[in-house]
């Protein structure tokens, strides 16, 4: 038997990100119930990202942290008649080998990908190629973390860091996972942001509910970054794998079960 099998997981990813996750889990046996916490939108205005696209023949370095980040950096190459040839000498450094996956439908092959699947990892490694006086683009999340911005500005790179995309909470919880919390049905809830954890807390008014109705849920973190913003909000953190993958989240799920 799976060790999944009939166990009831919450899954809080923006609803056009989660069902490959959904599947994942659901071929291992679990009964899946989607609640999406965050909705990714263009931003409000694209001049920054716009100018450093029409200028990228001056970076050295184009560092993309997540499948979103490709997405809507392509997406707006795109549109601005632009295409990944575009790059010329630049190098290209992405997180995870998800992401590194749909860089390369773009006919690019990452120049770097680092061990560590967070900002810090990529910090160290950027820092071991040797980042000073290189100059190195940065689309971000609206909110991310200063980590890269900072670090490697302190290394001497010059970095640009325009936003490529934003994170926005929904006006109102999904009504039958609000249902299936209130009436404690559910064995696992999911995080894979630390925006997730957050909004989900704020949609239930408040951190002290959100630990009220997960008492007894398995709380499932993608990684050390978004672990952190559960705890911060009183929530213990039992499952988390060692590489921040959803496919590993989903392992590290069937072992914890077995």
């Amino acid at each position: 038997m799976q060790p999944l099998a009939g166990k009831r997981v919450l899954i809080t990813r923006a609803a056009d990100q989660a069902g490959e996750f959904s599947r994942l889990l659901a071929e291992r046996g679990a009964v899946v119930m989607e609640c999406p916490t965050i909705s990714l939108v263009p931003p409000d205005c694209w001049d920054e990202l716009d100018a450093a696209i029409n200028r990228l023949d001056d970076f050295d370095w184009l560092v993309l942290t997540s499948v979103n980040g490709v997405r809507f950096f392509f997406d707006r190459l795109g549109e601005l008649d632009r295409h990944s040839s575009s790059l010329g000498h630049c190098k290209v450094c992405v997180v995870g080998p998800r992401t590194a996956e749909l860089v390369q439908t773009h006919g690019i092959v990452p120049a770097l990908l680092p061990d560590q699947f967070t900002g810090e990892g990529v910090l160290a490694a950027l820092s071991a190629s040797g980042v000073a006086g290189k100059r190195v683009l940065f689309p971000r999340a609206d909110g991310a973390r200063e980590v890269i911005v900072t670090g490697l500005t302190g290394l001497g790179a010059v970095v640009t860091a325009p936003v490529v995309y934003c994170n926005r909470m929904p006006q109102q919880l999904d009504q039958a996972a609000r249902k299936a919390l209130e009436q404690r049905e559910l064995d696992v809830i999911t995080f894979s942001a630390p925006s997730t954890v957050r909004n989900l807390a704020t949609l239930l008014g408040g951190a002290t509910r959100l630990g009220e109705l997960l008492e007894g849920v398995v709380v499932a973190s993608i990684g050390p970054v978004t672990s952190r913003a559960c705890r911060e909000l009183g929530l213990p953190v039992t499952v988390e794998p060692q590489r921040a993958t959803l496919a590993d989240l989903a392992d590290s799920l069937e072992t914890y079960f077995l």
